[in-house]
């Protein structure tokens, strides 16, 4: 069969560069071309001339997306349907994060429109979370719920007639004849991450566009186990960690240098350091192959210590990302991040003293936010005087604890306008203490301050962003 999965337009509209590629297309598109099928992977919001962007010019530019939404003479539309139409694809698969839906509503009609015959399916953590009203939509034949690996290449086995639909775990549909909408059994985490083929990074639309620095995302490891109210890692990976092995990793790191030319590796990891023996195997396990190459990761505060980054340093780290969140100890207990201000200030002179380039990340806008305690983060940044520092607005991800309590405070629902609700917004209903006016003032000063410190710090620092280097 002809299979193309496309990453709907988002980011592309404010014409936002994004770095990398659609990793998780490409590991289904794998597991599909093993199966002997011809598969595309169209990363939409891929733009060659797009802007690295402050918070602050983002949000400016926001008002773009939901525009063009709107617009179906866009260009990127007009392109998208070309696409379509060239390919001629029997399945499209669509990723479909929360800010994305009505983006990839308009790709499924696109499709349904060139072909009725088309199967649509999407997934991801929105249609995971809300299987039945994503089927709401008549151009949505089925959703995968969950890790779509496996899932996938079992439904394209279905279509094909080789088994039952009712029997592919891991998918939601409606029955033909009575609309009903059938839930089928959850599908069991893939045990052996080591399994999965590498991404068919060549299987790209638009291939020769990429630089060898966007093949560079990789995961060592799947799920989180911490509780974090505001985040919905979980709804895909859940709280369990599965690791590969670092064998496997480093052979896939050799293969994209080799193969590709890429020098610059981003562990896309929800919690890389979270296990300490594993992250030093790996480490030697980069030294051992004499790969000459730097690389990056996410990590938290509290999973960091004076031996392990001397060894990431040494086999090549060069940046480590801190989700940081709050300089309010209130906020952070209501988000449950379990780690408190003097871990972070720990993390913070570990880091100054093996001069690794570090950055972080803080969330403002919560529910429980109030002007004091966005001001108590911001004399914390002032005080921790981090290399960079990158700033979002609380979004309400479904699934989550947030959103479950704004659900009870009848604040939000799942038929909300969803091309509004992105962390690259200034303006937020969900601050309790705060009218949205006040909110928006409050995080314009604060954009202001932020775009001021990343200013000061890369004049006197240099850029040491390793994205940027090639």
């Amino acid at each position: 069969m002809r299979i193309m999965f496309i990453d709907p337009p988002f980011q592309r509209f404010m014409k936002f560069h994004r770095y990398y590629y659609p990793l998780g297309l490409a590991y289904m598109a794998s597991m599909l071309k093993a199966q002997g099928h011809d598969v595309s992977v169209y990363d939409a919001e891929h733009v060659t001339d797009g802007e690295t962007l402050s918070w602050l010019e983002a949000a400016q530019r926001y008002d773009e997306y939901p525009k063009a939404i709107e617009n179906d003479n866009h260009p990127i539309w007009l392109e998208i349907q070309s696409v379509i139409k060239e390919f001629s694809p029997d399945v499209v698969g669509i990723t479909t994060l929360s800010v994305k839906v009505p983006s990839a509503l308009k790709v499924a009609k696109m499709c349904k429109e060139y072909n009725p015959k088309i199967v649509i399916v999407v997934g991801a953590d929105h249609p995971t979370v809300f299987p039945e009203q994503t089927l709401e939509n008549d151009d949505i034949d089925f959703v995968v719920r969950g890790e779509g690996e496996q899932t996938i290449v079992d439904l394209v086995s279905a279509l094909e007639g080789k088994k039952n639909v009712k029997e592919v775990q891991g998918i939601s549909f409606r029955d033909k004849s009575t609309k009903d909408y059938i839930h089928n059994h959850d599908r069991e985490l893939i045990d052996d991450l080591d399994s999965i083929p590498f991404p068919a990074i060549n299987d790209l639309m638009n291939f020769a566009s990429y630089r060898p620095v966007d093949f560079g995302a990789i995961m060592a490891s799947r799920g989180c186990p911490y509780p974090c109210t505001f985040c919905g890692v979980f709804n895909i990976w859940t709280r369990k960690v599965r690791y590969r092995s670092a064998l496997n990793v480093v052979q896939e790191m050799k293969w994209l240098h080799d193969t590709y030319g890429t020098k610059y590796f981003s562990f896309r990891d929800a919690s890389f350091t979270l296990n300490r023996v594993r992250i030093l195997e790996l480490c030697q396990e980069i030294l051992n192959a004499n790969l000459e190459v730097e690389w990056e990761c996410l990590t938290r505060a509290d999973l960091l210590d004076d031996e392990l980054i001397g060894e990431m340093k040494k086999s090549g780290c060069v940046t480590i990302r801190i989700g940081v969140e709050s300089g309010s100890e209130k906020i952070l207990k209501t988000m449950k991040k379990k780690v408190n201000l003097d871990d972070i200030r720990n993390a913070g002179n570990l880091l100054n003293k093996h001069e690794i380039y570090w950055t972080t990340y803080f969330l403002f806008g919560t529910p429980q936010e109030t002007r004091e305690t966005i001001w108590e983060t911001l004399e914390f940044i002032n005080e921790l005087n981090p290399p960079f520092v990158t700033v979002s607005r609380f979004s309400p991800i479904p699934g989550t604890e947030m959103y479950d309590e704004l659900v009870e405070a009848n604040l939000i629902s799942p038929y909300i306008d969803w091309s509004m609700e992105s962390n690259q917004r200034f303006t937020s209903n969900y601050v309790f203490a705060m009218s949205e006016d006040e909110f928006e003032v409050a995080m314009k000063e604060v954009s202001a301050v932020i775009d001021a410190h990343n200013k000061l710090q890369s004049e006197l620092q240099g850029k040491k962003d390793g994205r940027l280097k090639e």
